[in-house]
């Protein structure tokens, strides 16, 4: 009986540092997805600026693009 204390102990220390260290990594992600965002904006900030261009217009060239070469993707594989 004292051996299967000891098992569930571990196994409950076990799970504790798991959970830990799994909110410890996803406190670590959001504070880097919060650096990447806000270092994003400031790139984009900084084209806008020196390309003189909206970033309504910068955001609709990335897309104008990246449908273009979809479309080109399509045409030549046709199914």
């Amino acid at each position: 009986m004292d051996a299967r204390w000891s098992v569930d102990v571990y196994h409950q220390k076990l799970n504790k540092i798991v959970v830990l260290n799994a909110v410890r990594l996803a406190r670590v992600r959001r504070k880097n997805h919060i650096f990447l965002a806000i270092s994003a904006w400031f790139e984009q900030h900084k084209r806008c600026i020196s390309e003189k261009i909206t970033l309504y217009k910068q955001n609709w060239d990335l897309i104008k693009n990246a449908i273009t070469e979809h479309i080109r993707v399509l045409l030549a594989y046709p199914n």
